[in-house]
């Protein structure tokens, strides 16, 4: 017999976007439960780089998780040592080094996540551990979800549904939009896996310290991807990669293996154990812009799945937390102040709005996401010798998600620097080992400046996301242009057009 039970507010996942999202709308009153297919031990343990900057921002982490208790916790931050970012292409001997401002961080995930298990439950939410969602409850809105306990079926009613089941989300994939109530049509955007990436990633424990125990390390990789080695302490390394997947799949484990045979200092490695069992997981990534929109009627999507982290990187913790705040918060509003038994998108639509407009973290993410598309349009080998070529804050503007990134800064000096680093690359063999020409890589180069002009103005249209649902379409319109616009200056084939 099944059950069933009634809340305010169902949040789907255990990860950073689920917990700061069940915890924020507890702290405001609403009844909540969490529902987490893991146990209760193995809870918020999730492939991830690690790395997190300024956990104890109030603005990059907003809400009731106390991220400055995680951040005190030596178990969590682990190795506050990090620096710089360094961009190794060994192949055609190139070395990047892009300093931080100001420095980051790296964590135990295992053990972040179990912090921010607990403190979502200290809030007063219900979590219910062992737990699979495998159908949704549906009407003119998102009812609930139906799911197994621990071998039991359980129906969950609600309110609202908060999905965070992370990307390509199966909650998500459940939902039918076009059966919902919403005109003149529903404004939710349903992702496709080929603006996602795959990626996984191993905790190794080597013999000595490596030399870059300071540094977050990028390497290339064939499928518009790349290899990390990201330490969490001097012997304890984060190695992984991942690749876009709208390119043909890597085996990611035997390609990682055969990066790894080739470094003496991961010669005797072992690999790093977590409840008796070795830390490797694998997981899917967000590499696009922030969905347009989140909402639909009686639900929200949060985190990698409202693809809010970054599409170069895929650095995606404070995505996660600010996206699960923001559906935490307006969303227990719209319950609270829901008085004809249906919650709409309008009574939602604040969720969008901060993400993009107040916060801003969303603008951010989307003007980094044309870069995205433009190295998918030139192949990842002319995407490597114009990296070898751009001067180092170039680049570093393109992979940071900060206000105060660095910045192209005027055509002399961008062409000043292209120049400087020219003269090292002509005495290499750089174009002969790549499959590439010199006039291949002057047109990438090119496409690179057209890209930062249109992610300016790409910056500004999502600066002026509406604060309505009234104004959405009209403002998607004026935002398609621009990707028309785009595509054509890149010679983007229909065919590999991403949205």
């Amino acid at each position: 017999m099944t059950g069933s039970e009634d809340y305010d507010i169902v949040v789907v996942g255990g990860g950073i976007a689920g917990c700061f999202a069940a915890a924020t709308a507890a702290d405001a009153g609403a009844d909540v439960v969490q529902l987490e297919r893991k146990s209760a031990q193995q809870a918020g343990h999730i492939a991830c780089g690690d790395a997190i900057k300024a956990p104890t921002d109030s603005k990059k982490y907003p809400g009731p998780i106390d991220m400055e208790a995680i951040a005190a916790d030596d178990d969590v931050l682990v190795d506050g040592n990090i620096d710089q970012i360094e961009w190794w292409d060994e192949e055609i001997g190139v070395k990047k080094v892009l300093p931080y401002d100001g420095h980051s961080n790296v964590i135990d995930r295992y053990e972040f996540g179990q912090r921010l298990i607990h403190q979502t439950g200290d809030q007063g939410v219900e979590q219910h551990f062992d737990t699979v969602v495998n159908g949704v409850i549906q009407d003119d809105q998102v009812e609930g979800v139906e799911a197994v306990r621990e071998g039991e079926p359980v129906e969950y009613h609600a309110d609202l549904l908060i999905d965070a089941g992370g990307s390509l989300s199966s909650v998500m994939s459940q939902v039918d939009f076009d059966d919902l109530a919403a005109e003149p049509e529903v404004s939710f955007e349903e992702p496709h896996f080929t603006q996602f990436g795959s990626a996984y990633r191993e905790i190794l424990e080597t013999q000595e310290p490596v030399e870059y125990d300071n540094a977050l390390v990028g390497k290339p990789l064939e499928e518009m991807g790349y290899i990390w080695y990201f330490p969490r302490q001097d012997t304890q390394i984060n190695v992984g990669l991942g690749f876009q997947m709208m390119e043909d799949p890597i085996a990611l484990a035997d390609r990682l293996k055969d990066d790894l045979e080739g470094r003496p200092e991961y010669e005797g490695a072992e690999f790093h154990e977590v409840n008796g069992e070795k830390d490797k997981l694998g997981a899917a990534l967000g590499l696009r812009r922030p969905l347009d929109s989140m909402v639909a009627p009686g639900y929200i999507t949060v985190g990698c799945n409202a693809g809010t982290t970054h599409p170069i990187s895929g650095k995606g913790i404070r995505g996660a937390a600010v996206t699960g705040y923001s559906a935490g918060k307006h969303g227990a509003e719209a319950v609270a102040s829901d008085e004809d038994d249906f919650i709409s998108e309008e009574d939602l639509w604040a969720h969008n709005h901060y993400v993009f407009v107040e916060h801003g973290l969303g603008t951010r993410v989307a003007s980094k996401d044309p870069y995205n598309v433009a190295a998918a349009n030139a192949g990842m080998d002319d995407v490597r010798a114009a990296v070898a070529l751009l001067p180092e804050a170039e680049i570093s503007d393109v992979v940071s998600s900060e206000e105060d990134s660095f910045g192209i800064g005027d055509a002399v000096s961008l062409i000043a620097g292209v120049a400087r680093n020219a003269v090292g690359l002509a005495k290499s063999d750089v174009f002969e080992t790549l499959d590439t020409t010199k006039r291949d890589v002057a047109e990438t180069l090119v496409d690179f400046v057209k890209t930062r002009r249109y992610a300016d103005q790409l910056e500004e249209t999502y600066s002026n996301y509406p604060d309505s649902r009234e104004d959405f379409f009209d403002w998607q319109a004026e935002r398609d242009a621009l990707d028309d616009a785009l595509n054509e200056q890149l010679g983007v084939p229909d065919s590999r057009r991403k949205y």
